[in-house]
């Protein structure tokens, strides 16, 4: 399992060392300030993709975090990025029907 917890303070730690601010950070990796300062503090997860975002700015490989090799399945990366979804500030009616659409989905392959 992913420890968000350890990889915020991790990044939070990378960024203070090189003096940038979050604001420059959530412009550098395309998120809010907002969403940069609830992954420093282990509040929201990541996906793969974002992580190799902060890798690229800070030029370190992803191995720096020392992840569990099954840490980012295809599962988790979609569980990540479906919290990630309904944690943004999406309208409701929109979160609503995405997931009336994720719902239809899952009743299909269950079947």
């Amino acid at each position: 399992m992913i420890d968000k917890k350890k990889i915020g303070k991790q990044l939070r730690e990378l960024r203070l060392s090189r003096g940038w601010r979050q604001v420059e950070i959530a412009e550098k990796v395309g998120l809010s300030r907002s969403a940069i300062s609830n992954i420093e503090a282990g509040k929201r997860a990541l996906t793969l993709s974002t992580l190799q975002r902060f890798c690229d700015i800070y030029k370190i490989d992803v191995s720096f975090f020392d992840l569990e090799p099954d840490s980012f399945d295809d599962v988790t990366d979609l569980k990540s990025r479906l919290e990630a979804v309904f944690a943004s500030d999406i309208d409701e009616a929109k979160k609503d029907e995405l997931y009336r659409e994720i719902m239809k989905i899952y009743l299909k392959w269950k079947d």
